[in-house]
């Protein structure tokens, strides 16, 4: 019961607090207008000002007093607010004693008193603003000649996707943690640990409360944290209690998260297969996409040149950008003969080419070590053309092709054994070729993952 009062009667100190201010504030704008306006003698209005000042400084100093005794506030920072505000209601009640002429001193010292109180308030009102909402509360918004002037680090909410691959975009660190500093950490941070909970960092939120800990990773939606975010509002433990809460897109990842065991460096990009409601909510609130992307979406290359695409164009290739925000080209042979300039054309644009069509036009198999060199093909068409098994050896050294077409070549079932080391090959076409329905039949049985095409299917 007694704790409970003076945890009641504590609560009313950010109340009261602003009545001293008011007061003190006050007395030193009668006290300029005096300067100023001298046939007017408000001497008794300014001392009537600091007596109340003092009076209301008295009182918020013993109810914040009592504030201070339920913990959970940086020590450091509530020892100088602490004592800056008695020594704020000493120098009131010094200045009431000068004004008054009890001390009669040199008309200065009243003043640089005034000034002095007015500065203390400053810095101890800062530092109580510090102690509720956190270091950099007023100067979170600020510009940033004044963040740098007040030695303020920059901390943003939420990181800026585009300029870093969604391959690296941690889980907890660009994702979780800007939402406990958007929603959480005015009430958990450094300054005040509310309830013995810091959410500043991975290592204090695993470590929890003074209560225990706040996450469970076997059974999120009965972990103290997500217990909280998901209360009614109007109920008294509801987080935050002040401010916007959690998104129900955010609490949907923090679950997931923790079901995921809430390890501080797993990436979404890791997930095998992510969950359809997460990858919905990433591309909402985020504008970050997870679906699964071909190989040719997730390379990151140079844009083609002006020149290279002219040498394309100039040796009867149709050039095709694979998208608006991709570097990636699809290229298509028109003509009806290849020569080797031709074919040599294609290598001024070896890491852009990942789609590459060249059929029925004399190809063979000197002209394979050019197509060789594509390191980022990962379609490859050369039917209706004079390719034989010697030829096909080239194309050992492309880890990133998925499709090849053969049909109507003169590739054999010793051809296809180059082919298969090729870890990436999903689809292969053979339709009119040398090769047997045997050994079709063998290799669907080594290499499920492999889709032979030919006359048999």
């Amino acid at each position: 019961m007694e704790d409970n009062l003076i945890t009641f009667l504590g609560r009313f100190h950010p109340l009261i607090v602003h009545l001293p201010i008011g007061f003190l504030f006050m007395a030193g704008l009668l006290q300029l207008f005096s300067i100023k306006n001298k046939k007017f003698d408000i001497n008794p209005a300014i001392a009537f000002t600091l007596l109340w000042g003092t009076i209301a400084s008295i009182g918020s100093v013993a109810i914040g007093w009592l504030l201070s005794l339920q913990g959970d506030y940086n020590p450091n920072t509530l020892f100088w607010h602490k004592w800056l505000g008695v020594f704020v209601t000493i120098l009131s009640f010094f200045g009431w004693l000068l004004k008054t002429n009890r001390f009669k001193l040199n008309k200065k010292v009243f003043s640089w008193t005034l000034i002095f109180i007015l500065v203390l308030i400053s810095v101890s009102g800062h530092l109580g603003g510090s102690l509720t909402h956190g270091d950099s509360y007023l100067t979170h918004y600020a510009p940033n000649f004044i963040k740098l002037i007040s030695g303020t680090k920059s901390q943003d909410k939420t990181i800026n996707f585009k300029t870093i691959p969604e391959d690296s975009i941690s889980v907890f660190q660009d994702i979780i943690q800007p939402i406990l500093n958007d929603k959480c950490v005015s009430c958990h941070n450094s300054n005040k640990k509310e309830g013995g909970l810091l959410l500043t960092n991975y290592k204090e939120l695993i470590d929890g409360s003074k209560n225990g800990l706040v996450i469970n990773t076997k059974k999120p939606l009965e972990s103290e944290f997500l217990n909280r975010v998901t209360l009614p509002k109007e109920h008294k433990k509801f987080m935050p209690p002040r401010g916007t809460p959690l998104t129900f897109g955010e609490i949907q990842i923090i679950e997931w998260w923790m079901k995921k065991g809430a390890d501080s460096l797993i990436k979404f990009s890791e997930e095998k297969e992510l969950d359809k409601n997460i990858i919905r909510i990433l591309q909402r609130d985020f504008n970050l996409d997870f679906n699964e992307k071909s190989f040719y979406e997730k390379v990151k290359v140079d844009e083609l040149s002006t020149k290279s695409i002219s040498s394309l164009e100039k040796n009867n290739f149709e050039v095709d950008f694979m998208g608006e925000n991709s570097n990636m080209i699809s290229v298509i042979y028109k003509g009806d003969s290849i020569s080797e300039e031709n074919i040599k054309a294609l290598e001024t644009a070896k890491e852009q080419i990942t789609w590459l069509k060249v059929k029925n036009c004399n190809l063979n198999d000197s002209h394979l070590k050019s197509i060789s060199q594509l390191k980022n093909l990962t379609r490859l068409n050369i039917h209706s053309n004079k390719i034989t098994d010697e030829g096909l050896k080239a194309l050992k050294v492309l880890k990133n092709v998925e499709i090849i077409n053969l049909y109507n070549t003169y590739i054999t079932d010793e051809g296809l054994k180059d082919l298969t080391e090729l870890k990436t090959l999903k689809n292969l076409y053979v339709w009119k070729t040398k090769v047997t329905s045997s050994k079709i039949e063998a290799l669907s049985k080594t290499h499920p993952q492999l889709n032979i095409i030919s006359e048999s299917k």
